[in-house]
């Protein structure tokens, strides 16, 4: 299947509106929505599979966030409207049922940053931990999608990074999907995650963050930079390198 296909769609003004509204800053998500035709009372809008792939998962963290259960629900319309799209478009890969990492070509002038990505919870006998390739000119939105994904998780929550790695609530830098999506920030100078590129985080070999996914549960993972070198041509990225452990069920049904 080409991901690059367009997929052609109607949405009313207000679904348009709402979708304008929590839209993050994305050059293939921006170029459609600058697209936009008007037929009628209807807004006829063009996406690229892996472009309204995207999409979906800034509307299920919007959802979970929504102030309101009006607006709660009508991002929760717009969302299925949207997935039914890709199923009836024989899309494999959706929010909510991604089982591997997306794969894009690096190019020969970039560089892979290798992390360990580990569960960090005292209470877990064993390390949980998956060793990821991306490259560096991704941003923090890319790599924390590739680190729910390697944990078999569903991409459906807000999160940040975080450089105090036991109480986040303390933490002097910090970088959050809120500040994206126009939600308040944890802290008063806090910066976005769709801007702000891998190699602005992690410069030195050894440096760490607190990854926090999904401030409901609150799932905390250590990210450490072990290795920084060149890409090859023939390689796919981002990569799941290693994976020690099994990881837990992100929503264990109630006992």
């Amino acid at each position: 299947m080409n991901r690059k296909q367009e997929i052609s769609f109607l949405l009313d003004k207000q679904e348009f509106e709402l979708l304008k509204e929590i839209i993050i800053v994305n050059e293939d998500i921006d170029e459609s929505i600058d697209r936009v035709k008007l037929e009628g009372n209807k807004c006829r809008l063009k996406f690229s599979y892996d472009a309204l792939d995207e999409l979906l998962g800034f509307l299920a963290a919007a959802e979970n966030h929504a102030k309101s259960k009006n607006k709660q629900k009508r991002l929760e319309n717009l969302y299925d409207k949207l997935k039914g799209l890709l199923n009836l478009s024989g899309s494999v890969k959706f929010y909510g049922k991604t089982k591997i990492l997306s794969k894009r070509k690096a190019g020969t002038m970039s560089k892979v940053y290798v992390f360990d990505v580990w569960i960090d919870n005292p209470e877990t006998p064993q390390r949980i931990l998956r060793k990821i390739g991306i490259s560096d000119t991704k941003s923090l939105y890319n790599f924390a999608k590739s680190i729910v994904e390697a944990f078999g998780f569903d991409f459906d929550h807000c999160f940040g990074f975080y450089d105090n790695l036991q109480n986040y609530n303390k933490t002097k830098v910090g970088y959050e999907l809120f500040v994206d999506i126009g939600e308040e920030p944890l802290r008063k100078g806090f910066k976005g995650v769709k801007k702000t590129k891998i190699s602005e985080l992690f410069s030195v070999i050894g440096a760490k963050m607190l990854f926090l996914f999904d401030y409901g549960d609150e799932w905390h993972f250590i990210v450490e930079l072990k290795e920084i070198r060149e890409a090859l041509a023939s390689e796919s990225l981002p990569a799941l390198l290693e994976s020690i452990g099994k990881a837990p069920v992100q929503y264990p049904p109630c006992e």
